[in-house]
């Protein structure tokens, strides 16, 4: 403990020490060595211990009656020594540790804090020798000022205002005058009831207590008697006021029941309790007792069933077993035996039975847990155990992150595939599901071959076999749908190559191919159908690919697109891919944009042109907008211009294609005009194909290659070849 000094400096240092030496506590305070001095503590009035670390302080907070205009005040006492103590300070204050009052109490071990107005004060005392050497303060002890007050026709003990030690606990007596009763009692303001005695326990902060009291009105007896093997409570001649309701509980021995009761000479039943309410008048109750048989009662809830099911009779030291049973899809919620659970259980035996008892159950819906957990690289939703109720349903969402795909999910330890959701239907059991996540895969590409025209009632092919899904687990399905022109009939819309006959009608047919990979990633291409007899469709014509730097404003260019039949030609502009942006007029030939921000690297969007003539007859073209910081696109360079002769395998060439920048990424070959092909890697540098004989509206094969850059660019090239029957 810390020491401080009334003179003097730090040599002259002293402590201050505790010991508890049997029952007794005392106080040492030691100076030097070997000598010590000894005080005992001697218990003066109402003495509260305080402890501190390892030092004691006995201190005493005595009552002061409340008198006119007289503050309270508290009167504390420690421990007298016969050693070499001089003197003692008490200190004391607001908060603790905080003093700002010191008193003087010379060599006296009591003293008395004077008007002291607030609800709490922090007391602590040093003592000093003849040399005011001072020992250090004594462990703090607070105290609470307590008010007890008390209205007419009565009285409360202790009353007035004094202060009580914290941690401590006091007791107030509360007595009517005779001729009156307790009308109420407020601790703090707030009602306790009409109570007799009232305890302020474990004090730590002050209090009021007050007592109300009323004129008794007129009062009458109530006589209560029982037989033997058991008893009544109250007993005796009870008192209860005019109006007022007094319950009485009976109770038989072991081994034995309620016979009867009776009030003012009238039977009421074998019943526990009985209470006289609005009292008027004098009256009487009995009971009498008797051994069994005793009856024990079952009641069951919904959704299940307890047997016995009625109430049953049972011999004074007999057993009786009650089996419960929930109905399906239901289980045992809780047993009650005379009120009190005893858990879920599904039998209870009374054994060696001496009085009657009470058995319930009620049930609840068969509750189950479906558990579910995630990879890394993924989350299902709910994330957490679900608990479902019996018969119903349960649907969990599973989300790969950006750049994962769903690898499998397994539901029970068996796999359900590789699902994006799944729902447990009419659920009676538990169950776990699990998801699994791995890099996602490149979506499958979609070509739906070149647009093509041709006659009336001509068969004609549409072929799909150039879609690709590298790096994927594989195309898995095909589907053509025709989504614009006369209707018609295709052999097998499910097949990699349909085929349907042309209509008599001229006109345009557009017709959907939708590619679905092994992991259901999908993607969709479209080609075109010219229905024609004399006249020849348009060719569109996208203008050249463009590179450009962010911000800057975009012309796209329509206007070298031509019509055979010197009609006037309709345009429409369609974004395919890359950062969205807004064209100007889409029915322009030549719509405009700004290109958008592209921060630190470089965007590629792909828009088509669709050029529509005077007989509905369509053609579609392609080009790309590059935007850039500063690298240039990657070059597609297709090749020089080829004849071939009809059997005979054609190789195209992008090998010459370029990329001043990181270099070429990949390559794409797309057969835009011509009898459709095969070809044997669309997405290799020479893909190969094996000609066959011209059909009958010429002997043209256009290829556009398609080459893309590290960062993202594209650029595009057209490869012609023209095939012979012979050279």
């Amino acid at each position: 403990m810390a020491s401080c000094f009334r003179t003097g400096g730090c040599e002259r240092y002293k402590r201050l020490r505790s010991f508890k030496m049997g029952a007794a506590i005392i106080l040492a305070l030691t100076k030097g060595a070997p000598t010590s001095h000894y005080f005992s503590f001697a218990k003066i009035g109402l003495i509260l211990t305080s402890r501190l670390g390892l030092s004691i302080i006995l201190v005493m907070a005595s009552a002061s009656t409340l008198f006119a205009q007289q503050a309270p005040q508290a009167t504390i006492a420690w421990n007298a020594d016969s050693g070499t103590v001089a003197g003692y300070d008490v200190y004391y204050g607001l908060s603790t540790g905080n003093y700002t009052t010191t008193v003087n109490a010379g060599n006296n071990t009591t003293t008395t804090l004077q008007n002291l107005s607030s609800p709490t004060y922090y007391i602590a005392v040093t003592a000093y020798d003849s040399s005011g050497n001072q020992s250090g303060f004594s462990p703090e002890l607070a105290i609470d000022l307590l008010t007890a007050s008390a209205g007419a026709g009565g009285t409360i003990a202790p009353s007035g205002s004094f202060f009580q030690g914290q941690g401590a606990s006091q007791t107030f007596t509360i007595t009517p005058s005779a001729g009156y009763q307790i009308a109420g009692v407020q601790v703090d303001g707030a009602s306790v009831g009409a109570v007799t005695s009232f305890t302020l326990s474990d004090i730590t902060a002050s209090h009021t207590i007050a007592a109300t009291f009323s004129a008794q009105g007129t009062q009458y007896t109530i006589t209560a008697s029982a037989g033997s093997n058991g008893s009544i409570s109250p007993s005796g001649s009870v008192m209860v006021s005019s109006g007022a309701s007094q319950t009485f509980a009976i109770t038989p021995s072991s081994g034995y029941k309620v016979a009867g009761v009776q009030v003012d000479g009238t039977a009421v039943g074998a019943v526990t309790t009985y209470t006289f309410s609005n009292v008027t008048g004098n009256h009487t109750i009995s009971a009498t007792f008797a051994s069994g048989p005793f009856t024990i009662t079952p009641t069951v809830g919904a959704n299940g069933s307890i047997s016995p099911a009625t109430a049953v009779t049972v011999n004074s030291g007999a057993s009786q077993t009650f089996a419960i049973t929930p109905a399906s899809g239901y289980q045992i919620s809780s047993v009650l035996v005379d009120g009190a659970s005893i858990g879920a259980v599904t039998s209870y035996t009374f054994s060696n039975v001496t009085a009657s008892h009470t058995i319930s159950a009620t049930f609840a819906l068969n509750t189950f847990a479906i558990t579910p957990t995630a990879g890394a690289n993924g989350s299902i939703s709910p994330a957490t155990a679900v608990s479902v109720n019996n018969g119903a349903s349960q649907t969990f969402t599973i989300t790969p992150s950006a750049g994962y795909q769903i690898a499998g999910v397994q539901v029970d330890g068996a796999s359900v595939g590789a699902v994006a959701s799944y729902t447990f239907s009419n659920v009676t059991a538990n169950h776990t599901i699990s998801a699994s996540f791995a890099t996602a895969s490149p979506a499958p590409v979609a070509d739906a071959g070149p647009n093509q025209y041709h006659g009336r009632w001509v068969k004609v092919t549409l072929n799909g076999s150039n879609s690709t899904d590298n790096g994927g687990p594989g195309i898995s399905s095909y589907l053509w749908t025709q989504i614009c022109g006369t209707p018609v009939t295709l052999s097998n819309p499910s097949a990699v190559q349909t085929t349907f006959t042309a209509p008599w009608q001229n006109g345009a047919l557009t017709f959907q191919l939708t590619v679905k990979d092994v992991n259901g990633l999908q993607a969709t291409d479209t080609c075109i159908v010219n229905v024609v007899t004399t006249q020849m469709p348009p060719v569109a014509n996208a203008g050249p690919d463009q590179t450009v730097s962010e911000g800057t404003m975009i012309t796209l260019n329509g206007l070298n697109s031509t019509d055979p039949n010197n009609g006037t030609l309709s345009y429409l502009w369609q974004q395919i891919d890359g950062p969205a942006v807004t064209l100007s007029n889409p029915t322009s030939p030549q719509p405009g944009f700004t290109a958008p921000q592209v921060g630190s690297g470089a965007v590629s969007m792909r828009f088509k042109l669709t050029v529509t003539d005077n007989y509905g007859l369509e053609s579609t073209d392609t080009c790309f907008v590059n935007v850039t910081l500063g690298d240039a696109a990657p070059k597609a360079v297709a090749g020089p211009t080829q004849t071939a002769i009809a059997g005979s395998v054609v190789t195209l060439d992008g090998s010459s294609s370029s990329d001043s920048g990181c270099g070429i990424a990949s390559y794409r070959w797309h057969q835009t005009a011509g009898n459709p092909y095969t070809l044997s890697n669309p997405s290799s540098v020479n893909p190969s194909f094996t000609a066959i004989n011209a059909w009958s509206f010429g002997n043209q094969l256009k290829f556009m290659l398609i080459v893309q850059g590290t960062d993202g660019m594209r650029s595009r090239a057209i490869q012609v070849i023209n095939v012979e029957q012979f050279l």
